[in-house]
């Protein structure tokens, strides 16, 4: 028998291995290192967050421009003229004097009333329907804020606000271009000059440059513009030309605001959308609420143009249709059916709008007859 004389390898029972050690979760500041993404979008937020709360601040405690506080001059108090009391007598003194009438009342002098001057009643309205957007309304010019702006929450506010744009813009460049100058030749006004570029400001701009600083600063202008008209600076020419070229301005608005009401289909051929009629509307809305405002101060400004063509009910009809119009306020503005049962409230207010732009129609034939 042969025997193996080789060495056998020792053989050895396997060695467990020790458990793993699960790796270190990482520290807090890689964890947020991760998220930086979300960080930077939270930096951001907050950052524009507290510049809409800054300029609300601001907006709400600067105090007014000096050349409005001057316009705008509080009335003087009305003066009491009190009689001077006569001399006390002596008794031996008042036995001998004849019995005299009681003294008379005091004299009230009502203080003396400051008549506008030419154009200042124009240019009074052409402000205020700008400062009730900007300046009286709550949370103030909404189409550029971050919120009621870009998330569209208060889409039928924002609209009436861009109606209200659309009159006081065309208003300002026929006021620059025509009734501040006599002829072409005549140098335009500095202050409605600079005053129409600043509204033609895009109303979504929130920064570089703010719409709404931009419209404040059109204000201030169209203020100075009245105090060089009582300084006798400034002119303001109500002649039956201007009157038309303001006239022929509205009856545009009014026909493209008439169009979108009345359309049953988009420039693509696309049926109109219930969530576009509410835009129509409110937008419709707002140039009615603007308009009806500045055609009541031509009525006074351009009074003895309009008693000579005899055009004051043309006028009159008008501001009514406008006036209506800015009143109407359904719960929600509905797109039914001509003929059906839910109400087609862009069918109402294209009734009065299509109203008011035939009336100003006729009024610009009227004005432009010999």
């Amino acid at each position: 028998m042969i025997v193996n004389s080789e060495p056998q390898p020792e053989r050895r029972l396997p060695i467990p291995l020790p458990p793993e050690t699960p790796s270190p979760e990482p520290g807090g500041l890689k964890a947020l290192l991760r998220q930086r993404f979300i960080l930077v979008a939270l930096v951001i937020l907050i950052f524009l967050g507290f510049l809409f709360f800054w300029g609300t601040y601001q907006k709400l405690h600067t105090p007014e421009a000096p050349d409005a506080a001057k316009a705008e001059k509080p009335e003087a108090a009305p003066k009491i003229v009190t009689p001077v009391p006569p001399p006390a007598l002596t008794p031996e003194a008042a036995l001998e004097a004849p019995a005299k009438a009681p003294l008379p009342p005091p004299v009230i002098t009502p203080p003396a009333r400051v008549e506008p001057v030419k154009g200042e009643t124009f240019t009074r309205a052409l402000i205020k329907i700008m400062d009730d957007q900007v300046n009286q309304t709550i949370f103030g010019w909404r189409p550029n804020s971050i919120i009621f702006g870009k998330f569209g929450l208060t889409d039928n506010v924002n609209n009436i606000q861009l109606g209200v744009l659309e009159v006081m813009r065309r208003t300002v460049v026929v006021l620059n271009e025509n009734m501040t100058r006599f002829a072409i030749t005549e140098a335009y006004n500095p202050n409605i000059n600079e005053a129409m570029n600043f509204v033609m400001v895009s109303p979504d701009k929130y920064w570089f440059p703010s719409a709404s600083g931009k419209y404040r600063e059109a204000i201030r202008d169209l203020e100075q513009y009245i105090d060089s008209l009582r300084k006798g600076r400034g002119r303001f020419y109500t002649r039956v030309d201007n009157l038309i070229a303001l006239v022929a301005t509205y009856k545009d608005i009014l026909g493209s605001s008439y169009h979108n009401l009345i359309k049953d289909a988009e420039a693509d051929g696309s049926a109109v959308s219930w969530w576009v009629v509410d835009d129509y509307f409110f937008f419709s809305q707002g140039i009615a609420l603007g308009m009806s405002q500045m055609l009541e101060a031509v009525k006074e400004e351009f009074h003895q143009e309009l008693q000579k063509k005899g055009s004051h009910k043309l006028l009159d009809d008008a501001i009514h249709a406008l006036h209506t119009a800015s009143h109407l306020s359904p719960w929600v503005v509905t797109n039914g059916g001509k003929d059906g049962i839910l109400a087609n409230h862009r069918a109402n207010m294209s009734t009065y709008i299509g109203e008011a732009e035939h009336v100003i129609a006729t009024l610009q034939t009227v004005l432009a007859t010999n």
